[in-house]
């Protein structure tokens, strides 16, 4: 379980095959009608994103989706819930969403940090939605 890494490329043109290994994850949530579902993900070793696939079916014109990374547990900041970056907001969704979002530079969470997709859903019906995660399990 590597914690603690200090290997931080700044492009994914850098990446070394002995310093990471592809760690994809997916995670899905029916989505309450009407309100906002939180869908987490949190890896227990330290990892680059270089960005995921979002799928959504029978979402309502309005829906929106947030991508965070959380302190959900407060030991990263003493304060469990910290949002530490947001970097999508508010991402309107169409009644079937099905795409890649790709990053030009990986971004690092340490293990213990959760990736979170907030979902907001205005409509009657429960969206199925669901993200999967370009991870890389950094080694060293």
């Amino acid at each position: 379980m590597p914690l603690g890494t200090t290997y931080k490329p700044t492009r994914a043109s850098d990446f070394e095959s002995s310093k990471l290994s592809f760690n994809a994850q997916g995670v899905f949530v029916l989505a309450t009608a009407g309100d906002i579902t939180n869908l987490d993900y949190t890896p227990t070793d330290d990892c680059l994103v270089t960005g995921c696939w979002l799928i959504v079916n029978d979402a309502a014109y309005g829906d929106t989706a947030s991508f965070q990374v959380v302190d959900t547990s407060g030991a990263f900041t003493g304060t469990p819930g910290t949002v530490l970056n947001q970097f999508i907001t508010n991402w309107y969704m169409a009644p079937k969403v099905d795409t890649q979002i790709d990053m030009i530079y990986p971004a690092k969470i340490f293990g213990g940090m959760t990736l979170r997709l907030v979902y907001k859903s205005v409509g009657t019906v429960s969206p199925f939605v669901a993200t999967n995660y370009k991870l890389h399990k950094v080694l060293i």
